[in-house]
């Protein structure tokens, strides 16, 4: 389940939010997903307890997904994941270069 393409992006999305609730266009922009894309991924995901879905009978219709505390549990893995992302930078890896070299 979470090895969908954009799966962890959109629960990511929950984490640098604060574990707020999110609506569905908000997380569409933010994410640059397709809709269709993005409702699969959410459906997902509430089916597998990390998320809520809170429809709002409101002219635009309002839908909100809020994190359970099962995505919470997920804070400390994007942490020590963005800590690992920073040690290990493409930035820090040496540029060969092979022009100018004798062939």
């Amino acid at each position: 389940m979470l090895g969908q393409p954009h799966m962890l992006r959109v629960l990511h999305a929950f984490e640098a939010e604060g574990g707020r609730a999110i609506r569905f266009r908000d997380l569409e922009r933010s994410l640059s997903l397709s809709p269709k894309t993005l409702s699969i991924r959410l459906r997902t995901l509430v089916e597998a307890g990390f998320l809520t879905r809170h429809e709002y009978r409101e002219l635009p219709p309002r839908v909100e997904y809020e994190p359970t505390a099962k995505t919470a549990e997920l804070g400390t893995l994007f942490a020590t994941l963005a800590s690992w992302a920073r040690r290990n930078s493409l930035t820090t890896v040496p540029v060969v270069s092979t022009v100018g070299r004798g062939r």
